[in-house]
């Protein structure tokens, strides 16, 4: 592969853009039972409710296993168990679906640029999406912290795509959120510098829930 100046930039810029094909319009990360449970109405509660998951909850989770992934560089052994714990712990059916079709068409996706891990990992064990993300963002040239914030950048998009549809809420709103959520991914990043896969948990019993009631919507615009 050639490389060049700011060619590891570009790469970020594709992996985590809106269009790079992980199938993520597909999924709202339990929004869809949130907003019609009541949970979330508008702008200020969709910001309270994944403020808690950065900080608190599965994308805190994710944050960690983001991390070590990166951290375990060209281990692919050590990438396989880590991926393996990851999707261990999944809350739910629909939270471990989501991640790892994700993390598979993400890890397919960007063999485009590189095949190394496409063709050193096995076949036994699901990739978690955090954890593709983890691999390929080192490979590809990214540092430890922009990974991280790549991830919780990627992640946030997501979730706001999905609340402007099911809220619904203005476009200019959904740009409020992201910009509001910036302190939120800032801050898990900075929680999780330390953090082993042992603290690995999550506090949003309520996000949990909606993952399972998610299950039995009889009307439903996603998978999740």
């Amino acid at each position: 592969m050639v490389e060049g100046p700011g060619q590891d930039f570009l790469r970020l810029l594709s992996w985590v853009s809106p269009a790079f094909p992980t199938g993520g319009f597909a999924y709202s990360h339990a929004l869809e039972w949130a907003v019609e449970a009541g949970d979330i109405i508008a702008l200020d509660s969709l910001v309270d409710w994944m403020s808690a998951l950065l900080v608190h909850g599965s994308l805190r989770a994710d944050m960690i296993f983001i991390r070590h992934a990166w951290q375990a560089g060209e281990d692919i052994r050590k990438l396989e168990e880590i991926a393996a714990y990851a999707g261990a712990c999944a809350s739910s059916r629909e939270r471990y679906e989501e991640t790892v079709y994700q993390g598979e068409a993400f890890l397919k996706a960007a063999s485009v640029w590189d095949d190394s891990l496409a063709q050193e990992r096995g076949t036994t064990v699901r990739w978690p999406l955090p954890v593709a993300q983890g691999a390929v963002f080192r490979r590809g040239g990214a540092q430890e912290r922009q990974a991280l914030l790549a991830g919780g950048h990627m992640a946030v998009a997501a979730m706001v795509s999905a609340a402007v549809r099911l809220v619904p809420l203005g476009q200019t709103d959904g740009l409020r959120a992201q910009a509001m959520l910036e302190p939120a991914i800032l801050e898990a990043v900075r929680q999780t510098e330390r953090c082993g896969l042992d603290d690995v948990g999550t506090a949003c019993f309520r996000s949990d829930l909606a993952a399972m009631h998610h299950e039995t919507q009889e009307t439903r615009l996603f998978r999740t």
